[in-house]
């Protein structure tokens, strides 16, 4: 048992964890797995966007970093082009000074890209994603189109407010799901078509508030069901918000009384952890697929041999890194993309054997942004390491007061919520810009919107709607706009952060606890807490009742 440094609460250090950093050739961890989760993801910016400008053209650029950060941002015709040489910022390492020192010093002055989107059309507010088309305000979205306000959509079309979702078409607020057309609020189902209100149901077609269901047709709360019902009941669930609020409360009470599975897994063998997906040998990994021989593996695909990993788009002997796309061979790397062979790089793509390194395209044998010698740059690196062990700096990812964001614009915030107070106490950035609002506007209550979208005049695009969870203003997009009259949906009283926050509260927390199963009694390991009040099951009971 280790003692973590940050939060001074113990935590496991096992010999399969030892095992691990002897083959990765790092020292044990001095934090706990959440204190690393916390770190890494305290440099993502996944939902803050603002107008910033090109260090280079000037022209304007949508960036997420603010424009009061003492940042070069470019835009990313001036970052791809060889309009500038990231190498005109090199610098000797210094044996006298701490490596982070060094490192600092050097990243802040090197330019680095605005935002992280490629080869994707009308698509400037997304970030971290690719090969998408008109999309809009979303993270980690890839080969979409007409996608907006998600995190986590892949080889998806016309779809809003989606999270940890795949293959899906027409589908209106869904959690962890795949496959599915034409419906709304779904939580954790595969191949389900035209359905309102369903958790855990799988190849179902016309279900209205229906829970663990498996190729069925035209239920209403797990009760069959003529199709005009099914629709009609749809319909209402449209047009009238009492009774949408009525009805969401039964299915919820028949969420609560059905048992639930240990762990949700499909195809995983020998994982732990919880949405898994095609796995093996996975061991606490969260809403991972196609991953491989991993451990604390959280938001990736198609991984093997990874560890301590965060937002990794496939990748091989990874250790301690965040946001990577096809990265290999790498240690504390965040935002480096088609490389290998790198450590403690930040925002570098397509480069080899850099260390150190900040915005490198196209570079190899690079420290601190100066180029090497192949035979130079392996004497060097060695003796770095070296030196950052007697400083105590190697084997950890960068701290958090390095992060170019303030703690409050993170993913962190989302996981690990602090308060003003207590981030500064720790030393760490918080950020008070507040994107400026437009003046004379209009604004409306949200519980003066109209329950039927027929009713919403097109000028409800020209007002702030005042959200009901917060009293924070927001806008619907003309795209928005017409997503809920194609669908018939109401306009949403939540404004699109609250509403995105809504859909993490629905996944269960990131910790393993020991119970036993509510039916047999034998011991699983699960993330429904001994204290929550759901019956859950281990995998074989929770088959055998829902088939």
């Amino acid at each position: 048992m280790a003692n973590c440094k940050n939060c001074n609460t113990g935590f496991e250090f096992t010999e399969a964890d030892k095992k691990v950093h002897e083959k990765m050739n790092v020292p044990p961890p001095a934090l706990c797995p959440d204190c690393r989760q916390q770190r890494r993801i305290a440099f993502r910016n996944d939902s803050n966007y603002y107008r910033n400008a090109c260090h280079l053209c000037k022209k304007p650029v949508v960036s997420i970093y603010s424009p009061d950060k003492p940042l070069k941002v470019l835009c990313p015709d001036c970052f791809w082009r060889d309009k500038w040489d990231p190498l005109e910022y090199g610098q000797d390492f210094d044996f006298n000074r701490p490596f982070f020192e060094q490192y600092a010093e050097m990243r802040a002055k090197v330019p680095r890209l605005a935002i992280f989107n490629t080869q994707s059309e009308n698509s400037e507010f997304t970030v971290h994603s690719s090969k998408n088309r008109n999309c809009y305000m979303g993270s980690s979205l890839v080969d979409s189109e007409d996608v907006h306000y998600s995190d986590w959509a892949f080889n998806s079309r016309d779809c809003m407010d989606l999270l940890f979702c795949s293959r899906m078409e027409m589908c209106y607020e869904c959690v962890d799901c795949q496959e599915c057309t034409l419906s709304n609020y779904l939580e954790l189902c595969s191949n389900v078509t035209e359905s309102f209100f369903a958790f855990d149901c799988r190849g179902c077609k016309g279900v209205v508030g229906c829970v663990s269901m498996r190729n069925r047709k035209n239920h209403i709360l797990n009760q069959p069901a003529s199709k005009e019902e099914c629709m009609k009941t749809i319909q209402k669930l449209k047009t009238d918000r009492k009774f949408f609020q009525e009805f969401k409360e039964k299915f919820e009470a028949l969420k609560a009384r059905l048992p639930k599975r240990e762990s949700w897994f499909t195809n995983a063998e020998n994982c732990s952890g919880n949405y898994i997906v095609d796995s093996k040998n996975a061991r606490h990994a969260y809403n991972i697929k196609y991953v491989e021989d991993a451990r604390y593996v959280y938001d990736s695909h198609a991984l093997k041999d990874c560890f301590d990993v965060t937002r990794i788009g496939g990748g091989e002997m990874l250790y301690d890194c965040k946001a990577g796309v096809d990265l290999s061979f790498a240690k504390f790397c965040n935002l480096v993309y088609q490389s290998d062979n790198t450590a403690y790089c930040d925002n570098c793509h397509a480069s080899h054997y850099c260390f150190g390194c900040m915005s490198l395209k196209r570079e190899q044998f690079c420290v601190l942004n100066k180029k090497y010698s192949e035979a130079d740059y392996k004497k060097l690196v060695p003796k770095i390491i070296d030196h950052m062990k007697k400083t105590e700096e190697y084997g950890e990812f960068f701290p958090v007061e390095l992060s170019a964001f303030g703690y409050n614009e993170t993913k962190a915030m989302e996981f690990f919520p602090m308060n003003k107070k207590e981030v500064l106490k720790k030393g760490w950035n918080w950020s008070d810009y507040e994107v400026p609002s437009p003046k004379n506007i209009k604004t409306i209550s949200a519980d003066k919107l109209p329950d039927d979208i027929k009713a919403v005049p097109d000028d409800i695009l020209n007002w702030a709607i005042i959200c009901e969870a917060t009293g924070k203003p927001f806008k619907i997009i003309p795209q928005e706009l017409k997503f809920y009259r194609t669908k018939g949906l109401p306009v949403p009283k939540r404004y699109p952060r609250q509403r995105h926050l809504d859909r993490v509260a629905h996944q269960n927390p990131r910790k393993l606890y020991d119970r036993k199963c509510g039916n047999c009694q034998k011991p699983i390991r699960t993330t429904y807490a001994p204290d929550c009040p759901e019956k859950v099951y281990c995998e074989k009971c929770y088959l055998t009742t829902v088939y």
